[in-house]
């Protein structure tokens, strides 16, 4: 390694590399701006394994929701519990979704901001200027995330809302007839399910391509920089 190099502190150069690697600084529930590139390549994992998390909570209680329709005699109040507590998990994932969407909305200007001002301490020329190329690719992860993260958020509510509906209608009467009733209801439940998952899965994917170091759309990150410039 050049002397030059060596003038760039450790921490700096961890916090650089990160982002040269594609990773999206993103703030989770009840953490913190990371202070170091490992920091913010962990919190990155965390946040693709909750979208994992929360793709399998879907799938849950869209299966908890298909039992409740065809349980009959004593399996009812069986299928009832785990399809009441399916929903219960569900609205406190639902919860963490809104407050990512949030937080990544508030803080990827400042997450943007902290790296430029890191990135005037290189001296390397040709360190830092393949930093400054980097520039618009980040900008364009921040975005098109958000985007995702936002769509998940809203679709959330109305699936949320109808399996609280459903568990508090079985709640007052937990009978075959009742449960035949809300057979439209369950329906529309199940397919705003599918919906949330479709947008959970276009999360997902625009997460796995930054950790494959493409850009969310699965294009070379030298192609979303030069979308970006042409707008």
């Amino acid at each position: 390694m050049s002397s030059r190099t060596m003038m760039v502190s450790m921490p700096t150069m961890i916090r650089i590399m990160a982002v040269l690697l594609g990773v999206v600084l993103f703030v989770l529930p009840g953490g913190g701006c990371a202070s170091t590139g490992e920091k913010m390549a962990n919190s990155f994992q965390r946040t693709r394994t909750n979208v994992a998390e929360s793709r399998g909570q879907v799938s849950d209680t869209l299966s908890a929701l298909r039992i409740i329709r065809t349980a009959r005699g004593d399996g009812i109040q069986n299928a009832f519990k785990h399809y009441k507590k399916s929903v219960g998990d569900l609205e406190k994932a639902g919860g963490e979704a809104k407050s990512r969407a949030l937080a990544l909305k508030e803080q990827s200007d400042t997450h943007i901001k902290a790296w430029q001002a890191e990135q005037k301490s290189i001296k390397d020329p040709a360190i830092k200027a393949s930093v400054e190329s980097r520039r618009s690719a980040v900008r364009s992860n921040f975005a098109l995330v958000q985007m995702y993260s936002d769509d998940v958020r809203k679709a959330y509510e109305p699936f949320i809302g109808g399996n609280k509906d459903i568990v508090q209608a079985l709640s007052i009467d937990l009978s075959p007839a009742a449960i035949n009733s809300l057979a439209p209801s369950i329906d529309r439940v199940s397919e705003d399910g599918k919906a949330l998952d479709q947008k959970l899965w276009m999360l997902q994917h625009a997460l796995d391509n930054i950790a494959a170091g493409v850009s969310p759309l699965g294009l070379p990150e030298q192609a979303t920089a030069g979308m970006s410039s042409q707008r």
